[in-house]
């Protein structure tokens, strides 16, 4: 799985997004090469010469290591014109091939287009009758079919998603090694009102324990998640995310209790999560994830408040 501007896909969705681009953005001139008994090289043509092969990377890749496997699908793709000509042929009929694009979430490093143009000579040689004399081979991300990514999604149901990706590493920093420190002077000022009781200190030792038990409870809850709904965790990872900025704001302009504040965020988000992923999450799982996390944020200082 790897996260975009438009989304979090495995070559499976992204190839299904891409089918119903390319329909919408080219209407009838396209036709999809469905992959049995084998397509071949390629993953649908246009009737005026375009050819469409898709490729998604399996994981988040540095950029070099990003260039080398798409580079790699070029070099191993490109060749099945010439390998499957005949059988290319009998399916396309007289359109000849003037155009072959790798259509992939993104790419980042200029040498492709110098790789692409050795292909695309290499290409010309073998003279084949399937191809073009001007045949080409480019490279497009996700940003050439933005507004067909934007009416699937609306059509599908799902919310518009703008702005970069949120990554787990934005929402989940490493906790700071004095977070116990962290947790008791909060807690301390949370029951604040409390603070002249003889029974005080134990009560914070108790308050102070369940807050560091949900916070080591969360990041496993999290992985939980992520291992068994990849999608719902990048859904739930930008929820949070979003929010935590728009606490940022909070909790300077605060005038209330410390244990108000804390309230009113677990509040919000446990709604937030609920609202955004309908279908996936209910209320008591959204609330309890809130829980969870606004103990993070107590245990790594994202969350705070005068004493």
């Amino acid at each position: 799985m790897i996260q975009t501007d438009f989304g979090t896909f495995d070559g499976a969705s992204w190839e299904r997004l891409c089918q119903m681009a390319f329909k919408l953005k080219f209407g009838s001139l396209y036709q999809r090469m469905p992959a049995s008994p084998g397509d071949y090289g390629i993953e649908g043509w246009t009737t005026d010469g375009v050819a469409f092969q898709c490729y998604c990377p399996e994981k988040s890749y540095t950029q070099d290591e990003l260039r080398v496997a798409i580079q790699s699908k070029i070099t191993r793709d490109v060749p099945k014109l010439k390998l499957y000509q005949a059988q290319i042929a009998s399916r396309i009929g007289a359109t000849k091939i003037q155009k072959w694009l790798l259509v992939t979430p993104v790419f980042d490093h200029n040498n492709l287009h110098e790789h692409a143009r050795k292909k695309e000579s290499e290409a010309r040689a073998w003279g084949l009758p399937i191809l073009h004399d001007d045949f080409t081979v480019l490279i497009q991300d996700a940003g050439y079919y933005a507004t067909e990514f934007e009416q699937c999604r609306r059509s599908e149901g799902h919310p518009l998603q703008m702005g970069p990706a949120v990554t787990a590493e934005d929402v989940l920093p490493r906790a700071p090694e004095e977070f116990e420190k962290l947790i008791d002077r909060k807690n301390r000022a949370r029951l604040r009102d409390k603070s002249g009781s003889d029974s005080f200190e134990t009560e914070l030792r108790k308050f102070n324990t369940l807050t560091e038990s949900k916070f080591l409870k969360c990041d496993a809850h999290l992985a939980t998640i992520e291992r068994t709904s990849p999608q719902a965790f990048q859904q739930i990872i930008r929820v949070i995310g979003h929010y935590a900025e728009e606490m940022q704001e909070l909790q300077v302009a605060w005038t209330g209790e410390p244990n108000g504040l804390v309230e009113e965020v677990k509040t919000e988000l446990g709604r937030r999560l609920e609202e955004d992923l309908k279908g996936t999450m209910g209320f008591s799982d959204a609330r309890r994830l809130a829980d969870l996390m606004v103990s993070r944020w107590l245990a790594v200082c994202q969350l705070d408040f005068s004493e």
